[in-house]
């Protein structure tokens, strides 16, 4: 209504014209019904508020409550209405927003958790907030299908390698995965041609020859397989020490991916997958820590790729917090919506948590193994049995123990225990002191409910100076024994270990309980603080976080905790049965008993 005479320096500034103005804004708002569809479009974020942050659904009887409650929502709108224009105002000056408190890295972290938890529900919306953060990745489409492939979803599991492709053509485990996929449904042509792209798109892939010389073992063509072997054992061979240096930083170059220059691209200006698309695209993480094996590796040989979770996940400071008492009188309690981090008076020290081994094989193991790994990092279980075969033929019926390791985790993760158990008790009797075979035999007592011989496996995994590949599944599944068998102490040092390494909302629930089981309320309501911060739709860390508030007489935080537990379908009834007998205790903290 007057931008043009503000441009101009033209608009009045005494009050009688300022109020002549406002009284004209006014009008003009609702003769042109301007307000009602300002207010229209405000009710629906009002009530939203009111709803999820003041935990109000029905209407209220006493007018009094009524009118404290406008108040105070009142206030809180007000607040939020000068956040915005200040923002708005100083845009110019406003500071860089933090970063997320779980990025796609973490995302993925999380999901890989879930599933070593059985928790497939929550682990495919982990992979899904991925992929709506960000869907032109080719590795989040990647990793949902291997995910697809876990849970014998093999229908989506190919439409995810098949979008991952569509993304980066020259992406070689998508590559590999939609072959092996063509190949489950008798393709045969097809998943040739996807795995010789793969050969062709990095030459000097071992696993890319292996997986060729396997189909082609399938298809009965000796002399195809035959080469295709010779030539992942020709890559596969150790690099003597003068030139390990340099072929090294070749090959990392490669398999980290690059643009190619002008002149290089591909003639018929088609990539792998005929789109047209000529710039190569990021390799995903199984690929992407190919560089640091090697240089790791005696004589800079290639080491096999694997996906490994904490290797992924930004090692991260995971913080227990020392509120003083007077503070405790404030609400401490964050609504689902709320991600704001409350800040610490006290951290914990902490070294920088080793990182996670890369692979269960050895640095110049077989081809046939680097191959089986991979295979079981991806869930294609129907190719790794083909892989070990030719391992067993290929050691003349006289494997060594990371065989029978890896044939231990296939028949685990195809759910054939007994067998598993062997192949295990074979691993062990090759190798006394291998810490992956104890940690499997571990996951497999703890599958089967042997709770006892799966601690001691545990127990011992983590006795030896060499770790196991998965020390953040065997630190979650002990720290969980000892819970489960009133060990509070050793259960928090075991969960906090799993903090320090990759902390997640998991870690954290597991240490809030530990310290509530001994009685340390502040300590456990700071560890649920960081596990709310992770996930703020975990029914049982809003059960705990009730208890503590029960405990410590704050009734509208007792009460909010205890409803967001049951909105999100707490599911331990004997959880349930101790929050109501302590409601019943101290007399308050239902809001649905008048």
């Amino acid at each position: 209504m007057y931008g043009d005479d503000l441009m101009k320096g033209n608009l009045p500034l005494s009050n009688d014209a300022m109020d002549q103005r406002r009284q004209k804004f006014l009008y003009e708002l609702n003769t042109s019904g301007k307000y009602f569809a300002f207010k229209e479009q405000l009710k629906n974020s009002v009530i939203k508020i009111v709803r999820e942050k003041y935990l109000n659904t029905t209407a209220f009887v006493d007018k009094e409550k009524l009118q404290a409650f406008l108040s105070e929502l009142y206030v809180f709108l007000i607040d939020q209405m000068h956040a915005a224009l200040n923002k708005f105002l100083s845009s110019e000056e406003t500071p860089e927003e933090p970063p997320p408190v779980t990025d796609t890295a973490t995302l993925k972290h999380f999901a890989r958790e879930a599933e070593v938890n059985q928790n497939f529900e929550l682990a495919a919306k982990y992979y899904q907030e991925r992929l709506s953060r960000s869907k032109n990745d080719p590795d989040h489409w990647f990793d949902y299908g291997t995910f697809c492939l876990l849970i014998g979803d093999y229908g989506k599991a190919e439409e995810c390698f098949k979008e991952t492709l569509s993304i980066a053509q020259k992406h070689v485990p998508g590559l590999l995965m939609y072959g092996c996929m063509a190949l489950m449904n008798e393709r045969y042509e097809e998943a040739e041609t996807f795995f010789e792209a793969a050969t062709c798109t990095e030459s000097k892939s071992v696993i890319a020859w292996t997986m060729l010389g396997l189909y082609f073992d399938s298809i009965q063509n000796d002399i195809g397989a035959e080469r295709a072997f010779l030539e992942a054992n020709r890559f596969n061979v150790a690099t003597p020490p003068s030139v390990a240096l340099e072929e090294t930083a070749t090959i990392a170059a490669e398999l980290e991916g690059f643009v190619p220059e002008s002149g290089a691209e591909d003639p018929s200006g088609e990539g792998a997958h005929g789109t047209g698309t000529t710039e190569a695209p990021r390799l995903p993480e199984v690929y992407a820590g190919q560089r640091r094996r090697e240089e790791a590796a005696p004589g800079g040989a290639a080491l096999p790729p694997s996906v490994v979770i904490s290797s992924e996940t930004p090692v991260g400071k995971p913080i227990i917090k020392t509120v003083p008492q007077s503070s405790k009188q404030g609400s401490r309690v964050p609504s689902p919506g709320s991600t704001q981090r409350q800040s610490p008076t006290q951290e914990l020290e902490q070294a920088v948590p080793p990182k996670e081994k890369p692979a269960l094989v050895k640095p110049n193991a077989s081809i046939f193994l680097q191959t089986a790994n991979f295979l079981l990092e991806v869930n294609a279980l129907q190719l790794t049995d083909a892989a070990l075969a030719h391992e067993l033929v290929a050691s003349n019926g006289s494997p060594g123990g990371d065989y029978y390791v890896l044939l231990g985790r296939l028949k685990i993760q195809q759910k054939n225990f007994i067998e598993a158990e062997e192949n295990l008790k074979q691993a062990i009797a090759v190798k006394h002191e291998n810490p992956d075979a104890w940690g499997l035999m571990g996951h497999l007592n703890y599958l089967t409910s042997k709770t006892e011989e799966a601690r001691e496996c545990y127990e011992r995994t983590l006795d030896y100076t060499t770790e196991a590949s998965d020390m953040h599944a065997i630190y979650l599944r002990l720290a969980s024994i000892y819970l489960e068998q009133g060990e509070f102490e050793k259960a928090k040092a075991t969960f906090l270990k799993a903090c320090i390494r990759s902390p997640s909302c998991v870690s954290w629930l597991g240490v809030g309980i530990a310290c509530y089981r001994l009685g340390d309320l502040a300590e456990a309501e700071d560890a649920l603080s960081e596990a709310n911060i992770l996930n703020n739709k975990d029914a049982e860390v809003w059960s705990y976080l009730s208890l503590i508030c029960l405990q410590t007489g704050r009734q509208l935080e007792a009460e909010q905790s205890y409803k967001y537990a049951l909105k999100l379908n707490l599911q331990d009834e004997k959880l349930l049965a101790e929050i109501h007998q302590t409601q019943q205790r101290v007399g308050f903290g239902n809001p649905m008993v008048a």
